[in-house]
């Protein structure tokens, strides 16, 4: 190890007995390194702990990395602080970045070299040239200095990772028994408690789509405005479907450091920018309000027979927007307080650009506020507390439709998942998020329920539109967000 590793900077200008192993650190990783061999005895484990200086600087025997954790973080954060001063860099969301980005290269690198993973090996890993190059790169777009890295050393870096982490799974990633059982029990028991059509049927009435919620005043609408106001809504759904569709999505695959899935960045295009569950539940939005304006103008052009002939443009029109309703809060929500500070505070403006071009402000903001508009100035469309099994069986479909399109997203790149908690290679935390996500999804739609019934009383309460203004301002103010 000494003459392979740390010491190998120095066996051409030290003599090797008189200098080398007069070095107390290097005796010092070399009584750690024997710790890890086969037949070590306990005794040289306990003498070596019983050692101050060794108990500090050394990790268990049994850790991959010879070397406490806390000093390679330290090194990492003197490091790039000093960098950074000498940039003239001070913001400390990008530095916190730039330090976490070497410090798993470093932590990397002297992982794949056995001779560096040593107290020594830290410091004599900068005699070679291209771990320095690599880091300045690193730590230099973390910085903000540089406008990109070369992705494809870093994926190849990246899938070196992947390999000591236990190597990629093949062209399939099935979900583990015991999430399938449970995902399965789960979807049983919403079926068994799906309403009845004739459930459906109570609320699923042409007057429930024909009404207004003011009877005067300028929020009073005509069923030709409802109609009107409905397709303008699905029209912009459909434009910003397109949009995407046309512009393509570029993902950085970002999953647990237990995944034993391929990471990297792959382009999306055409209809599979439609398998997001943004996505999804943005489309579901615009048919929710083409089959909600359809209805109105049938009635106004007296063709009301058709909804007669048709009754599932009734039952469609109901349940897509007691699906889609919810889901667009839920959306807003998790953008608003999750996905976009954690993109500023790891990458910083750069970042949450993604989330700030239009199309994306448009469905993680415009889609609550239609809503909003639906609910409390519009026709206030019902979404009703027996209706809840329908939350959790969307969310089964798009969970069996992760499943299924894994191998499929990118040819020769391996299973894909869109999100990490749907990732199947977890383990148990598979079933764990498995259920985290039926459950979030339970009870989004719970509150929009009550937030819904909550509306209605507030109507009856005399005190005109000025409440319901202030609801749409309220939660819109709380859960839109457009800059950083």
């Amino acid at each position: 190890m000494l003459t392979d590793g740390p010491a190998r900077p120095y066996n051409k200008t030290k003599h090797f007995q008189r200098d080398i192993l007069n070095d107390a650190d290097f005796i010092s990783d070399a009584e750690i390194y024997i710790e890890s061999l086969p037949g070590c005895h306990v005794s040289l484990v306990e003498r070596n702990r019983m050692d101050e200086t060794k108990r500090r600087r050394y990790p268990s025997p049994t850790d991959e990395l010879r070397v406490s954790d806390d000093i390679l973080r330290t090194r990492c954060g003197v490091m790039v602080a000093d960098f950074a001063k000498r940039m003239k860099v001070t913001d400390e969301t990008l530095q916190k970045n730039a330090m976490e980005e070497f410090y798993l290269y470093y932590k990397r690198t002297v992982l794949e070299r056995p001779g560096y993973n040593s107290y020594t090996g830290l410091s004599a890993v900068f005699g070679d040239e291209a771990f320095m190059k690599r880091s300045e790169e690193i730590v230099m777009f973390a910085l903000g200095l540089s406008d990109e890295l070369k992705e494809e050393q870093k994926e190849r870096e990246q899938q070196k990772c992947d390999d000591m982490e236990g190597g990629i799974v093949g062209k399939n990633a099935p979900p583990p028994l015991h999430t399938l059982i449970v995902f399965t029990i789960v979807m049983i028991g919403c079926l068994y408690l799906m309403p009845s059509l004739e459930t459906v049927d109570e609320y699923a009435t042409i007057e429930t789509f024909t009404s207004c919620i003011f009877q005067e005043g300028i929020f009073h609408f005509t069923p030709l405005a409802l109609g009107i106001i409905r397709m303008s809504f699905a029209f912009i759904c459909l434009i910003v479907t397109h949009a995407k569709w046309r512009r393509g999505v570029d993902l950085k695959l970002t999953y647990l450091p237990a995944s034993k899935l391929r990471r990297g960045r792959i382009q999306m295009s055409g209809w599979r920018t439609q398998g997001f569950f943004t996505a999804w539940s943005w489309n579901l939005l615009g048919i929710s309000f083409f089959f909600g304006g359809l209805i109105p103008l049938l009635v106004e052009y007296e063709r009301q027979h058709i909804l007669a002939q048709y009754p599932w443009i009734l039952r469609t029109a109901l349940v897509s927007f007691e699906i889609a309703a919810p889901c667009a809060l839920f959306i807003s929500f998790i953008v608003t307080y999750s996905l976009w500070p954690t993109a500023y505070k790891t990458h910083g403006p750069d970042g949450t650009a993604g989330l700030k071009s239009w199309v994306s402000l448009f469905q993680h903001n415009i889609n609550t506020f239609m809503v909003l508009l639906e609910l409390c100035l519009m026709g206030g469309l019902p979404v009703k507390l027996s209706h809840a099994s329908f939350a959790p069986i969307y969310a089964g479909c798009y969970q069996i439709f992760m499943w299924l399109m894994a191998p499929y997203w990118v040819a020769d790149h391996g299973p894909i998942f869109l999100y990490f908690f749907v990732d199947t290679t977890l383990g148990k935390k598979t079933t764990y998020f498995m259920m985290g996500l039926l459950s979030v999804i339970f009870v989004s739609f719970l509150f929009f329920a009550f937030l819904e019934m909550g509306v209605s009383v507030v109507e009856h309460s005399g005190h005109g539109v000025v409440p319901n203004l202030g609801i749409v301002f309220l939660i819109s103010s709380l859960l839109m967000k457009f800059s950083d």
